[in-house]
């Protein structure tokens, strides 16, 4: 069931993501600032789902070093997202929001593994989340 609920999250999250870089992109703004726009909007949305509804962790004692292990994390899959549509659009001339999409994809796959290793992991016995 968790992993249903990451890829629900992730739905969420790849359509805030995709919206905000689609309407940025046809205001103008420039692709990579639209691309980390996008992606940065998801991030804060995606926590709040993934910590509470995801992975059913609800202690608020631990939600300041969670949320600062998942910026990190953010800011790692923001580089790695934003090379992989840079990559996409610049040298495969791949049409920008299909560059994304896969951008988005990739570190959807990497994330869920990190959290439920480190961020989200359950202490051992009782049943609850825990940063390591």
């Amino acid at each position: 069931m968790r992993v249903l609920k990451f890829l629900i999250t992730g739905a969420i999250g790849i359509s805030v993501n995709l919206g905000t870089f689609h309407i940025l992109y046809v205001l103008g703004v420039p692709y990579l600032l639209g691309s980390i726009a996008g992606f940065l909007s998801a991030v804060f949305i995606g926590f709040i789902l993934q910590k509470y509804w995801a992975f059913r962790d609800h202690a608020p004692e631990r939600l300041r070093a969670q949320f600062v292990a998942y910026i990190l994390l953010a800011l790692g899959n923001l580089a790695l997202n934003t090379g992989i549509v840079y990559l996409l659009v610049d040298t495969f001339n791949t049409y920008y929001l299909l560059a994304q999409a896969i951008g988005a994809a990739v570190v959807a796959i990497d994330s869920f593994f990190i959290y439920r290793a480190l961020i989200f992991k359950p202490h051992q016995g009782s049943g609850e989340s825990a940063i390591i």
